[in-house]
């Protein structure tokens, strides 16, 4: 009896043990997407890590904190924020194919949203700046699709990266 309860014990530990390891997350089990495969299944990956990959098509001249992926034809982008293991992107990667550990949120923009981003621009640029009159266009393009919808807002996938390398 002393023998199989010794036995049940030992299993029980075995099973255990293993089921604690299930969780651990190595590299392999996490899932790498491209760019052109995410456009439209970004609800299916909110509060999920995966490896996003793409063509770096714009870094932000303004302390590297926003990176442009776009897929090889140059007809989905993403854009991917640093997150805070990222200090900024680099301007080098331009052109280059990266692989970054990301996580996407799901953001509701409205009014308030429009009026942040606006205060922003202000903020950051004068307004002769290309940059300038071109965000004032893309606001008052996106209060009118706000104010087209029922809810009163749009929704918004926001990609944080947590890491990245160059794709060799």
């Amino acid at each position: 009896m002393k023998n199989l309860l010794i036995i049940v014990l030992f299993l029980g530990l075995g099973s255990f043990a293993s089921f604690a390891q299930g969780d651990v997350k190595s590299n392999d089990e996490i899932v790498t997407i491209n760019v052109k495969d995410l456009s439209g299944h970004e609800a299916e990956y909110v509060g999920k890590e995966f490896y996003l990959t793409g063509i770096v098509d714009h870094v932000c001249k303004h302390g590297g904190k926003k990176a442009v992926l776009a897929s090889e034809d140059g007809e989905v982008d993403f854009h991917v924020m640093a997150g805070d293991k990222i200090s900024k992107f680099d301007r080098k990667i331009e052109g280059d194919e990266i692989k970054v550990l990301v996580t996407i949120e799901e953001e509701h923009i409205d009014e308030a949203y429009a009026i942040r981003w606006e205060e922003e621009i202000k903020k950051h640029h004068k307004p002769t700046d290309e940059e300038y009159i071109e965000d004032m266009k893309r606001i008052a393009s996106l209060r009118k699709r706000i104010g087209d919808t029922k809810e009163g807002y749009l929704t918004k996938y926001v990609i944080e990266g947590v890491n990245y390398e160059v794709v060799k």
